[in-house]
């Protein structure tokens, strides 16, 4: 069967089993409800916000199968935040719409806990809007630091996209991170346009950032091939640093050290040999 064939089925089951809670302002947010509602003085329960990529995505295999694995087998519920317009979930309409269906589904669900979760410019809306929507934790895989074309003139992919952006309404990551929460970024390490991006984002105790030894903009496929990749949601959800770190290792991935810079290891590659040597080794 086709790609677009079996894409198109993947979407279309998606939405014959999921339940829409906004369609405006160019937000389409749907949600898979889990096995789990809180109750009054009882069981806490929560839920993750997935903020799709480009073209609707969330880790290349379809809606339906992150939300199982990411899920934990339907006990969490999913929501899914897709940006139809494909604008990097900027405009005051657009986060409007964004944060009321999110409140009234949580609160309708008495949700205790939440978690969001993204790829590239998924990864960039879970860091955007953890804060705002409540989140305890954030996951973000090879997100972009700012859409902005003019923030990185050297990046010129999804050019076409970004430019189209009538409004862009989000403030800069730096100043939207919350104080309380766990953060955990993954970037290809060598990759030339992310490098422009991983080395802006902020260091601090709530943000664990890791980087791959690749050269390629996309860490899925790594994640998927070693095992690990929905593993490293659970590690997340738990807030168990000690096993992402683990986890985060079996595809070279290694925590970015303090006030590390891509100049840094570009003008000399034999530092990260000796890092990577000194972290298997400790």
């Amino acid at each position: 069967m086709k790609i677009g064939i079996r894409k198109s089925l993947r979407q279309a089951m998606f939405r014959l089993k999921s339940r829409s809670l906004c369609d405006e302002a160019g937000a389409d947010i749907r949600a898979l409800a889990g096995r789990e509602d809180g109750v009054e003085g009882g069981l806490e329960s929560g839920g993750i916000v997935v903020f799709t990529s480009y073209h609707a995505n969330a880790a290349k295999r379809g809606l339906l199968e992150f939300a199982a694995s990411a899920s934990n087998q339907g006990a969490r519920h999913c929501i899914f935040v897709t940006d139809r317009r494909q604008g990097w979930f900027q405009g005051r309409d657009f986060s409007s719409a964004v944060l009321r269906a999110i409140s009234e589904y949580v609160a309708r669900h008495r949700l205790t806990r939440l978690m969001t979760v993204g790829v590239s410019m998924g990864g960039y809306g879970a860091m955007s809007y953890a804060a705002e929507i409540g989140a305890d934790c954030a996951l973000a895989f090879a997100p972009q630091y700012c859409p902005r074309p003019e923030t990185f003139p050297a990046d010129l992919r999804w050019a076409e996209a970004r430019a189209r952006i009538p409004e862009f309404s989000r403030p800069s990551l730096n100043e939207t991170l919350g104080s309380q929460i766990q953060y955990t970024l993954l970037h290809g390490r060598w990759n030339a346009e992310d490098s422009l991006h991983w080395q802006a984002f902020a260091q601090g105790a709530k943000i664990d950032h890791f980087l791959a030894d690749r050269s390629s903009h996309d860490v899925i496929d790594p994640l998927r091939e070693a095992g690990v990749l929905y593993p490293i949601v659970d590690a997340a959800w738990m807030n168990d640093r000690t096993r992402m770190r683990s986890l985060m290792q079996k595809i070279s991935a290694l925590p970015r050290r303090l006030g590390e810079r891509a100049e840094d290891l570009n003008n000399n590659r034999a530092t990260h040999a000796q890092l990577a040597t000194s972290y298997a080794t400790n």
